[in-house]
């Protein structure tokens, strides 16, 4: 069936090839420019840092939008085609869905790759760094999972907060075993709430925003 746990599974995919990606072109685009010394002639015109980070972070957000929300909607454009007016109608929430969880996640991704290559000059470093703060924090929270007999291991987890975002997106839910009915006859988890998840990775843009800030400026600015 193409419904909303269809599309939450596209959307997951295509995340998994944009971080591939992002892998691939993120690091290099800052770490160059520090490595040999080019900001100062970049800022020296009338070039502001801001849009030398947003000019840096639109490479990484064009091509993981044209394989993430893009093809997303498109997909979703041409089930309503087939469906009719009537399942657009109905289910037009669903394009937001796609659009709001792809965005999220791309810019985690452009920012957390600006601010590894701004911090780790060397690119196969920064492209290590990059898979290393995926990978790791997901094993320690799997850990502390299995430990403690919960789910708030995640909170530690980038990918782990990705799918809490985009299943309270989508509404869908990802039961544990052992799920149990509370006394209204819900359905009960204990996977963190989808606002800590949203916290938690706006707290890591603005950690990656305020490292920028520090690292991306010249040696001397001349007015």
């Amino acid at each position: 069936p193409i419904d909303a746990t269809f599309f939450e599974a596209f959307v997951g995919i295509q995340s998994g090839f944009a971080f591939l990606l992002t892998v691939l072109v993120g690091p290099p685009l800052v770490a160059r420019d520090l490595t040999n010394n080019a900001l100062p002639l970049y800022l020296c015109r009338p070039f502001s840092r801001t849009e030398y980070v947003v000019g840096k972070m639109s490479v990484v957000l064009i091509l993981l939008s044209a394989i993430t929300w893009v093809p997303g909607v498109l997909l979703f454009l041409f089930q309503a085609y087939l469906e009719g007016f009537s399942w657009f109608t109905d289910n037009i929430w669903l394009a937001s869905a796609i659009f709001l969880s792809s965005l999220m996640w791309i810019l985690v991704l452009a920012l957390l790759s600006q601010t590894i290559s701004a911090l780790v000059k060397w690119r196969l470093a920064a492209s290590a760094a990059l898979i290393g703060l995926y990978l790791i924090p997901s094993v320690f929270a799997e850990i502390l999972n299995g430990i403690f007999g919960t789910k708030w291991g995640h909170i530690l987890s980038i990918e782990a907060l990705r799918k809490n975002v985009t299943s309270g997106l989508f509404g869908t839910l990802v039961l544990a075993s052992g799920t149990e009915l509370d006394g209204l006859g819900r359905l009960m988890t204990n996977e963190p709430p989808s606002w800590v998840s949203w916290f938690l990775l706006f707290l890591i843009c603005a950690i990656c925003l305020a490292v920028l800030s520090r690292c991306v400026k010249a040696y001397e600015v001349v007015k």
